[in-house]
């Protein structure tokens, strides 16, 4: 009879365990929800439109905005009706017109307008052994990290062996122990169902030693960052063919895009809301920028696509593009991870990382 009745006592226990945890969630749910919706029917429809985009931005929370909104008004937030071209103000005296400054627009002059990549690496700067920095980044709702490498040299696209339904991703501190590598970030995108993906199909083009490891050359892909055998940074839109006639050695792409700057002048207007960011640039000496935005934490909320366009604009960069994001973004440097990842499981398997060769 003991035996029964302290058996039936742990039970219990564990029974009120349960509930109390079950009852922790619900709340917890209900509070969430109770958010959402001050962001969604709140006074601000800037609040509910960077919601909207944010979380159109994930791969397992895309459903979020349809509990409160129409699939009619969520598309006329994804895609607004652009301005006629009668409406549209096209500079022609040397300025751009940049999204805000303070909470206002403003112009300024666009002092890498026309300028194209030329890579001089120094190699005085190289055996000096000051040719790589990390740098702190912070905004008013992100923070982040800069990798600045003088030298172009030292950057590689790394890639898997293969690729398809039957291969699965690496991880980015296995991409870095396979290449020997100091650093790097994530890169292109792959497929991810329901964020369920295992990095083992690339979404979109791949390319090692100059010729395509994943895809085709009459495919179509946006948003293709690569290298040519010279260094130089190529980024836009691009067939597999018109890839290997530009010469390229190494690429990737992520569909969502954008491209952040090209040939010298700043993109605007690019959207998105607030998520971990990755993103790669090259300025006119070599130069490349490579800067791991964290997201979805208290202290870092995340950036736009306008926040880091003009982080890399600002730091000289001629040619940048977005690379994937999200649970993705992630950034090492000599055997540490340096930022904090967004995915409450850990960090992902990916197709393809950015990496700084010793």
């Amino acid at each position: 009879m003991r035996e029964r009745s302290a058996a039936g006592g742990i039970f219990r226990v564990i029974g009120r365990i349960l509930l109390i945890l079950l009852v922790t969630i619900l709340l917890f749910a209900v509070f969430l929800l109770g958010v959402m919706g001050v962001l969604i029917h709140g006074p601000s429809a800037e609040a509910e439109r960077l919601f909207v985009l944010s979380a159109n931005e994930t791969s397992a929370l895309k459903f979020l905005p349809h509990i409160y909104l129409s699939d009619a008004q969520v598309d006329a937030i994804l895609h607004p009706v652009s301005a006629s071209a009668d409406d549209e103000t096209v500079p022609d005296d040397g300025f751009v017109e940049l999204p805000y400054e303070d909470g206002r627009a403003v112009e300024e002059e666009n002092p890498n307008a026309g300028q194209v990549v030329v890579v001089e690496p120094s190699d005085s700067t190289a055996q000096s052994g000051e040719w790589l920095e990390v740098v702190d980044i912070k905004g008013s709702t992100f923070k982040g990290k800069l990798m600045i490498i003088r030298d172009p040299s030292k950057v590689v696209v790394g890639t898997l062996d293969a690729y398809g339904a039957n291969y699965h991703g690496l991880y980015l501190y296995e991409f870095i122990e396979k290449y020997n590598a100091i650093g790097g970030t994530n890169a292109g995108g792959f497929y991810d169902p329901g964020g369920g993906g295992n990095g083992g199909i690339p979404d979109g083009l791949v390319m090692r030693d100059g010729a395509i490891a994943y895809g085709n050359p009459g495919t179509w892909y946006l948003n293709v960052v690569g290298f040519d055998a010279n260094n130089i940074l190529h980024v836009g839109d691009m067939s597999g063919q018109q890839a290997l006639d530009l010469g390229l050695m190494s690429a990737v792409s992520f569909t969502p895009g954008p491209v952040l700057v090209k040939d010298g002048e700043l993109q605007t207007n690019l959207g998105g809301g607030m998520n971990p960011r990755t993103c790669i640039g090259q300025c006119s000496d070599g130069t490349i920028l490579l800067m791991v935005i964290e997201g979805r934490k208290p202290d870092s909320m995340g950036a736009t696509y306008d926040d880091i366009a003009r982080i890399m604009y600002d730091r000289g960069a001629v040619n940048a593009a977005n690379l994937d994001g999200g649970s993705s973004s992630l950034m090492y440097y000599n055997g540490e991870q340096i930022t904090r990842g967004s995915n409450i499981i850990g960090m992902r398997q990916m197709s393809t990382a950015i990496l700084v060769l010793n």
